[in-house]
């Protein structure tokens, strides 16, 4: 039986709460992806949840793509030079979160001999163990980049205890606009799938999962058939990996709403995916794990979506990693009149950029140019008691409890209506017809809770 008559009378999703906005993927989901090369880059050392990476090249000095140029002390990830050329600088520049971060400019040239570094494949890749593997995505700088950025070889090296069963691979991509991971599971899906098995392997499971909205059937049945072609249930170690189609249901690339939808399991409040015995990565993230393992090429560049109604050519782009938003508007034909909004990643839980020389990160999948058309930029009002909020948040907490509390100077006592469980998909703003800042709200009492634990550790 095919995907399609498999999934076509029930396809799962999560039991509560979730949103359905516009999509607008139609912008870029037929936009093949393209290389783009640019003429500078501009490389933040804080590229992952945790330590940052720490400088090691300096002004004038010639460096080849590949080379590390930020390395993992105290527990980093490390930054490889995305373009062959020279450091024009190591200073302090623009972040697309952090807003400053230590930055490394480099000004592309090509290699003095004319030779790009290549990356051939690595003779028995298949036959590395588990340390190996584990080592090889260290090096490789991989972290996850659906945007969590949280280092990839620290989430494969499961503790003692753990009883995992299953991978789960994310290509739900259900942010409005994206389509960088749909474009990557249509064209290359060997390599996403590939990358999987590679996951199932370091974890040491049999089953693995691979979920995709069902508004992105093409690309479901692209991976299905690269499974067979591969037959990936007959390698070694064989896994029994399958295509589930999903509805099409924002957050429903959330790790715990996908694992509720997979396998009806709940992943209780303050524990992990593993704790129920799951390990989730996206797809993006496996594509990058293979390409260490396979070729011992480190990230040095990702697909990012290009799209909104205010810039004239949409595109799905292959960026190296430090290519700043004021060159991809060039590449991409320049922005129409009208812009009122630029956002790094998707609409729902992306970062508003106020400064054009912000670079591509490893956990950029999207940049989108805004018209007023697509955005609400009217003022909030108190909250009404509609309950809407309630009503759409996939974790059941409480949003416009937590919003009155922190208007009201009482931060510190939110915790009870879910502050520091929020993952800020923002469905609780997208409902609100107070227009209210909602996720804004969440993060100002998460950081209110954060400051008096850091400030009790000090005085203890």
């Amino acid at each position: 039986m095919g995907l399609l008559e498999r999934f076509a009378s029930a396809i799962p999703t999560f039991s509560r709460g979730g949103i359905h906005p516009e999509d607008h993927k139609e912008l870029t989901a037929g936009c093949a992806i393209e290389d783009y090369q640019p003429s500078l880059v501009v490389v933040p050392v804080s590229q992952s949840l945790g330590p940052s990476a720490v400088p090691i090249v300096e002004k004038a000095q010639k460096v080849r793509r590949g080379d590390v140029i930020a390395s993992d002390e105290g527990g980093a990830v490390p930054i490889h030079a995305p373009v062959s050329g020279i450091i024009k600088s190591v200073d302090r520049g623009v972040h697309p979160t952090l807003v400053l971060d230590t930055t490394i400019t480099i000004q592309a040239r090509p290699d003095e001999d004319g030779a790009a570094r290549e990356y051939p494949e690595v003779p028995g890749w298949e036959a590395l163990d588990k340390e190996a593997l584990l080592d090889k995505i260290r090096l490789g700088g991989i972290v996850g980049l659906g945007g969590a950025t949280f280092p990839t070889y620290k989430k494969l090296k499961l503790p003692p205890e753990a009883r995992v069963d299953t991978l789960i691979i994310n290509g739900s991509e259900c942010e409005p606009y994206l389509t960088c991971d749909y474009r990557l599971m249509l064209e290359e899906p060997e390599s996403v799938v590939l990358g999987a098995w590679l996951i199932a392997k370091i974890i040491g499971v049999a089953s693995c999962l691979i979920g995709v909205e069902d508004n992105k059937r093409p690309a479901a049945e692209a991976i299905e058939q690269a499974i067979e072609r591969l037959g990936i249930a007959r390698m070694d170690p064989p896994v029994r990996m399958e295509v589930v189609l999903t509805q099409t249901k924002y957050p429903q690339g959330s790790e715990k709403q996908l694992i509720q939808a997979l396998l009806q399991r709940v992943v209780p409040k303050g524990k992990l995916p593993l704790h129920v015995g799951v390990v989730v990565q996206n797809v993006a993230t496996a594509y990058a794990c293979l390409d260490a393992v396979r070729y011992h090429k480190p990230v040095l560049d990702r697909v990012v979506t290009i799209s909104g109604l205010g810039i004239t050519q949409p595109r799905n782009l292959r960026l190296p990693i430090g290519t700043t938003v004021q060159e991809i508007i060039k590449a991409c034909g320049g922005l129409k009149d009208g812009v009122v909004k630029i956002l790094a990643g998707g609409p729902m839980m992306g970062r508003t950029l106020g400064d054009m020389g912000a670079p591509v990160t490893k956990g950029t999948s999207g940049l989108l140019f805004l018209t007023r058309a697509e955005t609400n930029l009217g003022n909030f009002q108190a909250c009404v008691g509609c309950g809407e909020c309630l009503d759409v948040c996939p974790l059941g907490l409480e949003p416009n409890r937590v919003s009155v509390l922190v208007e009201a100077g009482r931060p510190l006592e939110t915790e009870p209506f879910g502050a520091l469980e929020c993952f800020e998909c923002g469905c609780c703003a997208y409902a609100c017809p107070s227009n209210r800042p909602l996720v804004q709200f969440m993060q100002m009492a998460k950081s209110a809770m954060r400051r008096r634990i850091a400030a009790a550790g000090k005085a203890a």
